[in-house]
């Protein structure tokens, strides 16, 4: 996929919370082997787990769990090369989806 103009992706996003730097980033980094996985979960039993200030973002009344393992490949510092070992590894990232009290959904 070409890259957009400028490399940024994000910067477009009508709900971008803050502004993107244009420094280029310190670090590389790949995903690899990724699978999203979603569940329907009682929003009652993940409310007392969301942060003050925050509320569940839902969908048709449902709160939503999301799996999403992945391998991590080629991390580190953008102009060396990725260390044999720390360079790969898998990751596991567990979230749900909120919003800011009466404003613009985000994901936690």
């Amino acid at each position: 996929m070409p890259s957009p103009p400028g490399g940024v992706v994000v910067a477009s996003l009508p709900d971008r919370v803050g502004p993107v730097s244009g420094t280029p980033s310190r670090f590389r980094m790949r995903w690899v082997d990724l699978l999203f996985m979603h569940w329907p979960v009682p929003a009652d039993a993940l409310r007392p787990l969301i942060p003050p200030g925050l509320e569940l973002d839902t969908f048709e009344g449902r709160a939503w769990l999301g799996v999403v393992p992945f391998g991590m490949q080629d991390v580190a510092p953008r102009f060396l090369p990725a260390p044999p070992g720390p360079g790969a590894f898998p990751e596991l990232n567990v979230r749900t989806y909120v919003r800011r009290r009466g404003g613009a959904a985000c994901g936690s």
